[in-house]
């Protein structure tokens, strides 16, 4: 059964990117170009995942990540936010507000993959832990 992926990127670029690789590792993958379509996008889909930039015109991330928690629509979708602004206080922000984990810009491809992988793999809710900071 495939898995699938939501990439809020304000890059086409990346977007598709991201989109080739990850449909290569068997996910399903719907893009959205700002946070204000991915909201709108998991009131309509069943995401196993969601791959969020933090830097974006029109709704930033954690502009996402604030309105995602007031929706009570919206399952526990683990998500990674990507950033190229990573520092404690985006952190912390980030996940209070649910992030599971962050990985700063430039990021290494081969370990967002791992990472996706293994956060789409169900596990029991509440059972997950953020991701340590990284930079």
């Amino acid at each position: 059964m495939s898995k699938t992926l939501l990439i809020i990127e304000d890059d086409v670029v990346t977007r598709d990117l991201l989109q080739l690789v990850f449909e290569y590792d068997g996910f399903n993958c719907i893009q959205a170009e700002n946070g204000a379509v991915g909201l709108t996008l998991i009131e309509e889909v069943k995401f196993d995942l969601i791959i969020l930039d933090n830097m974006m015109p029109k709704m930033t991330g954690l502009e996402f990540l604030s309105h995602r928690r007031s929706s009570s629509q919206t399952p526990d979708i683990p998500i990674i936010m990507i950033t190229g602004l990573l520092n404690e206080d985006v952190h912390e922000q980030a996940t209070k507000l649910g992030v599971y984990a962050i990985i700063g810009k430039p990021y290494d491809l081969g370990e967002l993959r791992a990472l996706a992988n293994q956060l789409s793999t169900p596990i029991p809710s509440g059972h997950r832990e953020p991701a340590p900071l990284q930079m």
